[in-house]
């Protein structure tokens, strides 16, 4: 008779199982965000962030930290405009805001660490979902994840500011997780949930996970159509079969009522379906993933996606009923890498996007290539341990996990960037934030460090950043006519995506585009206050900008702040003659 005991080998492999489980969770930190981060959780200044996107989330989570809610946009962030809707979906920005005042830490590393255990959980939820597949599947499905945290263009993406995305894709994950468990009792709460994190995240995967939910009905209402020869009577057993998925969209869709009509109303009108084919993102040229990024693990792909196939072709009988059936974490994946294929279809960035996150939507279908290769080899030397076959084959895949996300780090491991800004440049703009009027507008010179132009948010004011060709053009002319021409082209740093956005009914929105300046041509001394940097790798430019400085001293502008990085001047004479010829 049973005494409730687990068997000795049942046991030792929970213990491997949570070990191998932490090592992950932790290499994944540790090489990825950790290393980004310099291994610190406080910084003076932020850390890890390399793109003008990554400041901009940054940004907009200190603007809601200051605000204490989230109805507008802070002005400095659209423009100086004062009655836009706060657009972007907030539960990472909320998140974050959560994360810093628990912690007393500023909102820049918050939101880098939230970053960070997002993907070593995501890493988790690939894992759980490939678990519905056997243990030993599960483990083959981590060595994949790695990627992750090697570096670019997967680790670089997210410093280079895809954090909402990243987020939306871990709860995208882990709703495929709650699918498989949806038909245990109240099964849909718990994908309900998820999937309303994916919507208020960042919600065009929400769009992706649709058309998946679309499939599995169209599959469904085929076989019971088939099996019903009556198409009436095959939706009604389609619904019926699939009513807890039905109940999970409707859960979402109540929890996220507020924000759905601005996704709609403002995003899906400002960024409409439009068909192109892209090969390369033209948005994110450098983090475009392909297969061949993963080395020798995209053979393990293409084994998955064989495998996969023979195997939906063996339970076909389970198509239409995808939800009870193992078949779905295994579609599921192939579904995300098909999805990422979307570039060719005119999903364009949205795909391009999905791509980033492969190293965990295609953990399951790399894990089950990787397995059934590795049984077919195994098989006739696992015969050898009759009366300890199951735990000696789950010691065995557990090695060969080991051994291929070790190998993973050796041949694709690179140190992430620490970031594109410093304590001397983010001083500078601090000071700008607290030290001048709320109306106040500053004139930036070129800065390789504030080409990043939603760094500029940091000064929480209205910004004219002059890029490098207009102030090329601008001392060319200095120099052959020694006159300055005051008027330049300048960008003003703002968020414009979503086309500045305001109310005007409950579904209806308005949009100031049309009337705002995003960019214009600008007098140089129409500014309150310059930031001008003093330390460029090209002594050219620093000698260009230390210049520039020592001729609007001499046109009586005042030295505000000053450090061997950056300084700040104010314009005592707004309008008139600023710099001295």
């Amino acid at each position: 008779m049973s005494n409730g005991k687990k068997p000795a080998g049942d046991k030792a492999e929970a213990i491997i199982e949570t070990v191998l489980l932490l090592a992950f969770f932790s290499a994944i930190l540790y090489l990825g965000p950790a290393a980004a981060a310099q291994h610190q959780i406080r910084h003076d200044y932020p850390v890890g962030y390399a793109a003008s996107d990554s400041f901009q989330h940054q940004a907009r989570a200190e603007s809601i930290k200051q605000m204490g809610q989230y109805r507008n946009e802070a002005p400095h962030i659209v423009a100086g405009l004062t009655d836009i809707i706060g657009f972007y979906p907030p539960v990472l920005y909320h998140t974050t805001v959560l994360l810093a005042h628990l912690t007393g830490i500023e909102t820049y590393d918050a939101l880098m660490l939230l970053i960070g255990l997002a993907m070593a959980l995501g890493a988790l939820a690939a894992y759980y979902l490939a678990r519905s597949l056997g243990k030993a599947v599960a483990v083959l499905a981590l060595p994949l994840t790695l990627f992750m945290a090697t570096g670019k263009p997967f680790l670089g993406a997210v410093t280079f500011g895809q954090m909402p995305f990243f987020l939306s894709a871990v709860f995208l994950l882990a709703t495929a997780w709650a699918l498989t468990k949806i038909n245990e009792p109240k099964g849909y709460v718990l994908a309900a949930i998820f999937l309303a994190g994916t919507i208020m995240t960042h919600t065009s995967e929400t769009i992706f996970i649709t058309m998946l939910f679309a499939g599995i009905m169209l599959a469904a209402a085929v076989a019971a159509t088939a099996k019903e020869r009556n198409i009436i009577a095959g939706l009604k057993a389609a619904v019926k079969d699939n009513r807890q998925l039905i109940f999970a969209v409707g859960g979402a869709a109540a929890i996220t009522l507020y924000f759905i009509p601005m996704f709609i109303g403002i995003w899906v009108k400002a960024l409409p379906y439009k068909f192109s084919v892209e090969r390369i993102s033209a948005s994110f040229p450098a983090a475009t993933v392909f297969p061949k990024d993963f080395g020798l693990m995209q053979y393990s792909i293409v084994a998955g996606i064989i495998a996969t196939a023979i195997f939906a072709i063996q339970k076909r009988a389970e198509l239409g009923k995808l939800l009870h059936s193992r078949l779905f974490p295994l579609l599921f994946s192939a579904y995300m890498l098909i999805a990422g294929y979307g570039t060719y279809a005119g999903f364009g960035l949205r795909s391009f996007q999905l791509r980033l996150a492969w190293p965990l939507f295609l953990a399951p279908l790399a894990a089950f290539g990787t397995y059934q290769a590795a049984r077919l080899a195994l098989t006739p030397l696992l015969k050898r341990f009759p009366k300890s076959n199951a735990y000696a084959g789950y010691l065995t895949y557990t090695a060969i996990a080991i051994i291929l996300g070790a190998a993973v780090v050796a041949s694709h491991y690179e140190k992430p960037s620490q970031g594109s800004i410093d304590k001397g440049r983010w001083d500078a703009m601090r000071w700008l934030a607290e030290n001048t009027p709320k109306d106040a507008k500053a004139y930036v010179l070129y800065s390789h460090v504030y080409s990043q132009t939603s760094s500029l948010y940091n000064t929480e004011r209205q910004t004219y950043f002059l890029e490098l060709q207009p102030f090329i053009s601008m001392i060319n002319q200095l120099s052959s006519t020694g006159e300055l021409n005051r008027t330049s082209y300048v960008t003003i740093p703002s968020d414009s995506g979503p086309g500045f956005p305001y109310r005007t009914g409950l579904f209806s929105f308005g949009r100031h585009i049309p009337t705002t300046k995003t960019s214009d041509h600008t007098d140089i001394c129409s500014a309150d206050y310059y930031l001008i940097d003093k330390a460029f790798p090209e002594p050219a430019l620093t000698q260009a900008n230390l210049y520039f400085m020592q001729q609007f001293i001499k046109a009586n502008m005042t030295v505000e702040y000053d450090s061997p990085a950056a300084a700040v001047l104010r314009n005592r004479n707004k309008g008139g003659n600023c710099f001295a010829q």
